[in-house]
């Protein structure tokens, strides 16, 4: 059952942060919009979740807008012309349509022991990208001190 609230809690989460994309910056979330419109059936069963009206009510505008370009256009739409689509009714968008929630606040909690995950990703970072050659031993051992 806990595993169940979890989930419940992570879509929450989820659906807050799609929710603040659309209400804060639906110019600069094109992309976000046309993934929402080519999986809308995903957000019809978690309609009863108050922060996903908004989400319904993006994807209703931008369908309703999709549909009338492509009845003028005779056939199916690229996803040049369904982003071009998307673009143009962002810009005639008015986020007052929205409902308002908190700002999203999110805290870092760090762990007992951040080193155990960072220093071997730092290592594998500079072995990979860096443009400085380490002898792979050395550098192994040079992790290993560290997290002693």
């Amino acid at each position: 059952m806990e595993h169940i609230a979890v989930l419940d809690e992570v879509l929450r989460m989820l659906l807050e942060i799609i929710n603040s994309c659309l209400t804060h910056q639906l110019v600069n979330n094109l992309n976000l919009v046309y993934a929402l419109l080519h999986k809308k059936q995903l957000f019809q069963q978690h309609a009863h979740h108050h922060i996903a009206q908004n989400i319904e009510m993006v994807i209703g505008y931008f369908s309703t807008r999709l549909q009338r370009v492509q009845e003028g256009a005779g056939g199916d739409l690229g996803v040049t012309e369904v982003l071009q689509c998307i673009k143009k009714g962002a810009e005639q968008w008015s986020s007052d349509r929205l409902k308002k929630f908190p700002d999203l606040k999110f805290r870092y909690v760090e762990e007992e022991r951040p080193e155990e995950f960072f220093t071997p990703y730092v290592w594998a970072l500079i072995s990979a990208c860096g443009n400085i050659y380490w002898a792979s031993e050395c550098g192994a051992r040079a992790a290993g001190d560290l997290l002693a």
